[in-house]
C-alpha cells in the first residue's frame, strides 16, 4: 500500500523515534519490504537494516517471502508487525459501569474484566484502579504501553480530571489521581465521544483514503459528539468544545441535567428515548421501564408505543443532524448505541427531518450510517489514544496522518 507522503527521518534522531516511524509504517501496510521503507522514508538502506535488525531481535516484527505468487522472479521479504509483542490497556467509564481490557498492538482484545457502578466516586475509581492492576499485573515489564481512558463529560487530558460529567453526578472529580494512584505506567485520558471517533479512524480495514471530516455520534446516558476535522479532533481551547449535545433546539424546551433549557440531549439521547415510552405510556414515574433496547426490540415485534417514540425521536435526531451538516459540512456522521441498532427502523425517518430542514445541495455528500464497533467503541478508543501516542509520537492522541485505513470501504454511497 503505497504512502504518498515522504516522511523526513535523520540519523541524528532519537533512534525510539525512528524506530516508531518505522512501525508505524509496517503497521499501516498489506507487506512492506526493506527497500519500501528506504524509498518512503528517504533512508539510506544500511540505517533501514540496522533498525529493523534490532526490531526483529527484539521481537516487533517478523519476516517472511511475499505470499503473492503472481510476482516475476524472486519474491521479496515482507516486514509484518507482531501484534502480540507489545500490550496495551484501556479503561472505559459510563454511568452503569466500567470496562478495563488488554489488547494487541491491532486493539485485538485479550482479556476484559466489568467493575459494576458504585454511587460513590471514590469507591468506584478504587475499585477500578485495583482492577486495572490485576488485570495488567502478569504483563512482563516494558511491554505495557501505557493505560487509556474513557471518561464522560468535561476533562482535563492532562490531569484526567472530571471538570463536570452531569449524568454521573461528578464535578471536579479527580479521576486520574485516584487511577493511576502507584502505579508505574502512562496514563492518557480523553472525553469518550472523542475516542469513539477515533476508534473509528484508527480501527479500519486497510485500504483507500481515509475519512478527514466526520461526526462520531454517542447516545448511552447524555447525548454526546466527537468531531474529527481535517483530520484532527476537534477540542477546543479548555476542551469543552464539540458538546452538541448542548446547543438548544428548543428555547422554551425542557430543562436538561447540564442547567440549560431545550439542549439536543433531552430529546434525542437514550434516557430521552426511554422517558418518552414511559410517558406515552402514562406511566412517567414507573422507573425503570423498558430500556433502549428493549424498546428496539419491541418496536420490531411491531409495538405501536415503540414504533412512535424511535419515530418521534427520529424527528429530532434529524433536526440535530441538521445543525452538525451546516456548522461542519463533515462527510459522515457516525452513529452509535441504540441509533446503531435501530437504524434500519429509524433511518428514513431520520433522513426526512434532516432534509426538510437543508436544501438538498448541502446533503449530496453526507452519509450516516451505523458504527461497526458497537459497544465497544469507547473502550477502543481509550486502546487507540495509547497506540496513537506510541506509534506517532505525538503524546496527544492527535489522529492526524495516523492512518491510511478507511471507513469509507466498508460503507458504499
Amino acid at each position: 500500500m503505497p504512502l504518498t507522503s515522504r516522511i523526513a527521518l535523520r540519523k541524528s534522531d532519537v533512534p525510539e523515534t525512528n524506530r516508531r516511524l518505522l512501525l508505524n509504517i509496517i503497521r499501516q501496510s498489506r507487506g512492506t519490504s526493506r527497500a519500501d521503507v528506504a524509498r518512503i522514508t528517504g533512508l539510506s538502506p544500511s540505517s533501514v537494516t540496522y533498525i529493523v535488525n534490532r526490531m526483529v531481535r527484539d521481537g516487533l516484527l517478523s519476516e517472511a517471502p511475499s505470499e503473492d505468487h503472481t510476482q516475476v522472479g524472486r519474491r521479496p521479504v515482507i516486514l509484518r508487525l507482531r501484534p502480540e509483542s507489545l500490550i496495551v490497556a484501556g479503561v472505559e467509564i459510563t454511568h452503569s459501569e466500567a470496562q478495563i481490557a488488554t489488547a494487541d498492538l491491532n486493539g485485538r482484545i485479550l482479556r476484559q474484566r466489568a467493575i459494576a457502578w458504585q454511587p460513590d466516586h471514590q469507591v468506584f475509581l478504587t475499585r477500578i484502579r485495583d482492577a486495572t492492576r490485576v488485570l495488567t499485573g502478569s504483563i512482563r515489564a516494558g511491554r505495557l504501553l501505557g493505560v487509556g481512558v474513557s471518561l464522560p463529560g468535561t476533562v482535563d487530558r492532562v490531569t484526567g480530571c472530571v471538570t463536570a460529567a452531569e449524568n454521573l453526578g461528578w464535578f471536579g472529580v479527580d479521576a486520574g489521581r485516584i487511577l493511576s494512584e502507584g502505579s508505574p505506567n502512562s496514563f492518557y485520558f480523553e472525553n469518550d465521544a472523542r475516542l469513539c471517533a477515533l476508534a473509528e479512524r484508527w480501527f479500519c480495514s486497510l485500504g483507500g483514503k481515509p475519512l478527514d471530516n466526520f461526526v462520531f455520534l454517542t447516545l448511552r446516558g447524555g447525548l454526546g459528539t466527537g468531531i474529527v476535522s481535517e483530520g484532527n479532533l476537534i477540542r477546543g481551547a479548555s476542551g469543552e468544545a464539540s458538546e452538541f449535545g448542548h446547543t438548544s433546539l428548543f428555547p422554551d424546551g425542557r430543562r436538561c441535567v447540564c442547567g440549560a433549557i431545550g439542549c439536543w440531549e433531552e430529546y434525542a439521547s437514550q434516557r430521552a428515548l426511554e422517558r418518552r415510552y414511559r410517558e406515552l405510556l402514562g406511566g412517567l414515574n414507573q422507573e425503570p421501564g423498558p430500556s433502549a433496547d428493549d424498546i428496539i426490540r419491541l418496536a420490531r415485534g411491531g409495538d405501536a408505543t415503540a414504533l412512535e417514540v424511535l419515530r418521534e425521536t427520529a424527528v429530532y435526531l434529524g433536526m440535530g443532524f441538521a445543525n452538525l451538516n451546516a456548522a461542519f459540512n463533515p462527510e459522515a456522521i457516525i452513529v452509535g448505541d441504540y441509533l446503531a441498532s435501530g437504524w434500519d427502523l429509524m433511518e428514513n425517518w431520520v433522513w426526512d427531518a434532516l432534509r426538510s430542514r437543508a436544501p438538498q445541495r448541502y446533503l449530496t455528500r453526507l452519509r450516516i450510517f451505523p458504527s461497526t464497533l458497537g459497544r465497544d467503541s469507547a473502550l477502543k478508543g481509550a486502546l487507540a489514544l495509547v497506540l496513537s501516542n506510541y506509534f506517532t509520537g505525538s503524546g496527544t492522541g492527535n489522529v492526524k496522518g495516523i492512518a491510511t485505513h478507511s471507513t469509507r470501504s466498508r460503507h458504499p454511497r
